[in-house]
């Protein structure tokens, strides 16, 4: 039970007054004898039971203080204590150097140190003495390791832990940003696409802990940390301890888990089972308060706060937002449900609700829902936004498509084609070009989804083909037709709201684009008379120069990760297709792969060790794993067909194509000199793919992500 709503046993706030009177309490009995201590606690906190529960909590906590304690002068038990500071301080010594206090909270203060080991800065967090106490030093260490072991782009991790001079800690990377609660003091509101974009980025931090049994349960401002403007999710490490540290303890150190304005309704009556949607919740109510500029249940007190969050409605956004999309309102009004199973299932399904017009859960919870495109006469114009929509409503019937539907015919019936909203994660730049608008209706169309196969984010391009990730995941680079032309440009669309750029604007075929390892340059094919150019550019497509020019066809397939050579899969005449390896320099390639068999859609793994690969030479397209630069000990990876293998950005996980399923094989670490060791495949999804020569999908370096060209 929170302090917000006691019950007629709860204990009153630990207010600073309050925890003075408990302190000198808890003092005054140390410095007795161990057998005089009960009467001095009792005498001093006289009918206040509560007040003497705490003091006795803290003594059993506390244990014997030393054989020597008569020894020692009573006035020196009552001497001043040092700060936490100076004890962290004379504990640490030689390891860290504490320089500062950095913050103050509830439940921990924040200190900024230097790590002498590793010449670095961090941060330094401790917990309140009474509170450590609750936990007990065990429990804390052991959920702290749980914690350490999220590693995620949008997780603060964790450095280290400790117990040092009875005082629980544990060490973080010193984030040089500000908080998301700095930012919307100084501010305000955000922007729609930045408040959503920062929601995502949550999102996929806490889908990852989730996945991994943690629940955060204190999902707020104050811990969302922004570093170039992008989300870390800090405090899993106090939350975490704090969930298992036993409510009557807890309870009796007068701090609960969570901060009102965001906490769920059960968690706010005090139930203790609390799962995954008590953080959909909060982050619900997290980015209402980056759109309308305070939080859904805002009030005077602590207690008004729970009374509203258990009884009223969250207010629409659109009445104080008018430019928050309809989808967007929905999507947080579902979050912000008062009954978890009427909310989002898993923090990634609010994630992709957010991205575009489409839910794929129950609409019978509230959210708002396209409806099915209805046919309309023949003849009737349809616009590009019209065809986005009917595109859209389509995957959501069903991610392995199947729903063939004259594209002419469709005009999304919910709402006039003229004031349709178009997704701010797939609207194209003013210079995109009409073709680029359209998502096709029976052919080809791009999705972000995410391991589970659901729709994260729609990317509207005509005939696209060959999609990649940036190697931070923000952006995508394809090849896709713009209006009215007859080949293909490279093209990147930025995934979290921002433009669509053109990168190539010529007569060439331009195609099959390839990230270098720190994103600064592409490499692409650009068909040219009599075969195709090896070009590589900018991220930007300046500075593009020719690598090399063949007679027949050649495509690059990945980079090495230090840059110097491309992987390149060949077209010969003789032998079908032959893998290459391409010197960055634009001197002459030379084979990695040249059988009778067809090789290609070769990927290099992350340490560069091993190729990954599609060949026939069984009879079958099949996947297989060989030793880099010096093949010859090659392994079949998939086990029944397969093709179009991607690495997981730590080589852990390598994912391959079977007959329309996408397949995740483990990957275990290889002993010196020794190919990995795959596990078991299995499958994430089905789709409608087909990949050809050329590998048609990419996964994020996480493998939280997908994006795939389906096929009508």
């Amino acid at each position: 039970m929170t302090q917000d709503t006691p019950t007629r046993d709860a204990p009153p706030p630990l207010t600073p007054e309050r925890w003075r009177a408990v302190d000198a309490i808890l003092q005054a009995a140390l410095a007795c004898e161990p057998a005089r201590r009960d009467a001095v606690v009792a005498a001093a906190c006289g009918d206040d039971r509560a007040l003497r529960d705490e003091v006795a909590s803290l003594l059993a906590a506390h244990g014997d203080v030393g054989d020597d304690f008569l020894e020692r002068p009573a006035l020196a038990s009552l001497a001043p204590r040092p700060s936490v500071a100076e004890r962290l301080a004379r504990a640490l010594a030689g390891r860290y150097a504490i320089e500062r206090e950095l913050a103050r909270g509830g439940m921990a203060t924040v200190h900024l140190a230097r790590d002498l080991r590793h010449e670095r800065w961090v941060a330094i967090k401790v917990m309140r003495e009474e509170l450590a106490a609750a936990v007990g030093a065990e429990r804390f260490l052991a959920e702290i390791r749980v914690t350490a072991a999220l590693q995620h782009p949008h997780v603060l991790p964790l450095f280290d832990s400790g117990n040092a001079d009875g005082l629980l800690w544990y060490a973080m990377p010193f984030v040089e940003g500000e908080t998301l609660r700095a930012r919307l003091t100084r501010e305000g509101p955000l922007p729609v696409h930045e408040a959503v974009r920062i929601a995502r980025e949550v999102a996929d931090a806490l889908d990852h802990a989730h996945a991994r049994g943690v629940v955060h349960r204190d999902v707020k401002p104050e811990n969302v940390l922004l570093q170039g403007g992008h989300a870390l999710v800090a405090d899993f490490g106090i939350a975490l301890a704090l969930e298992h540290a036993g409510g009557e303890r807890l309870t009796r150190t007068g701090i609960s888990v969570g901060t009102p304005q965001y906490m769920a309704p059960e968690q706010a009556a005090g139930e203790r089972a609390l799962d995954a949607r008590v953080d959909v919740y909060a982050l619900g109510a997290v980015l209402h308060e980056m759109l309308a500029g305070e939080s859904p249940f805002a009030a005077p007190t602590r207690q008004a706060v729970v009374h509203r969050l258990l009884h009223e409605p969250a207010s629409a956004l659109a009445a104080r937002r008018p430019d928050v999309a309809p989808w967007i309102d929905a999507a947080v009004r579902r979050a912000l449900a008062k009954r978890p199973e009427a909310r989002f299932a898993s923090a990634a399904a609010f994630a992709a609700a957010l991205a575009v017009p489409l839910d794929d859960t129950d609409p019978g919870a509230g959210a708002w829902t396209p409806a099915r495109p209805e046919p309309q006469p023949r003849g009737r114009t349809v616009s590009a936004r019209a065809a986005l929509y009917a595109a859209l409503a389509m995957l959501a019937a069903g991610l392995a498509g199947g729903l063939l539907v004259d594209r002419a015919s469709l005009v999304p019936p919910w709402q006039d084609v003229a004031s349709a909203p178009v997704p701010e994660a797939a609207r194209p730049s003013s210079d995109a070009g009409a073709g680029a608008r359209t998502a096709m209706v029976g052919e080809a169309t791009m999705t972000v989804v995410d391991r589970a196969g659901r729709l994260v984010a729609a990317i509207p391009a005509e005939r696209p083909w060959t999609p990649r990730f940036s190697p931070d995941g923000r952006r995508v680079a394809y090849g896709a037709f713009g209006a009215g032309r007859s080949t293909s440009d490279l093209w990147v669309t930025e995934l979290d709201g921002g433009a669509t750029r053109r990168l190539t604007d010529d007569d060439l075929d331009s195609n099959d684009p390839q990230w270098s390892a720190d994103g600064a340059r592409l490499a692409y094919s650009a068909a040219a008379s009599g075969g195709k150019d090896l070009v590589t550019a900018s991220r930007t497509g300046d500075d593009a120069r020719v690598l090399a020019r063949r007679d027949g066809t050649q495509f690059p397939s990945d980079w090495l990760r230090d840059g110097s050579a491309l992987l390149v899969t060949e077209e010969a005449r003789e032998n079908g297709h032959d893998i290459l390896v391409q010197p960055a320099d634009g001197s002459p390639a030379r084979p990695y792969v040249a059988t009778p068999s067809n090789e290609l859609a070769a990927r290099v793994s992350p340490d560069g060790r091993w190729v990954a690969y599609t060949s026939d030479a069984s009879g079958r397209s099949e996947v297989y794993l060989d030793a880099y630069p010096r093949p010859g000990r090659r392994i079949r990876i998939s086990t029944d067909g397969g093709e179009h293998p991607v690495w997981r950005g730590d080589g852990r996980e390598l994912y391959y194509w079977r007959e329309g399923a996408l397949m995740a094989v483990p990957m275990g670490r290889a002993a010196r000199g020794a190919l990995p060791v795959p596990g078991r495949a299995t499958e994430l999804f089905r789709a409608r793919y087909h990949g050809g020569v050329s590998t048609m999908y990419d996964v994020s370096r996480d493998g939280t992500r997908f994006v795939i060209v389906r096929q009508p």
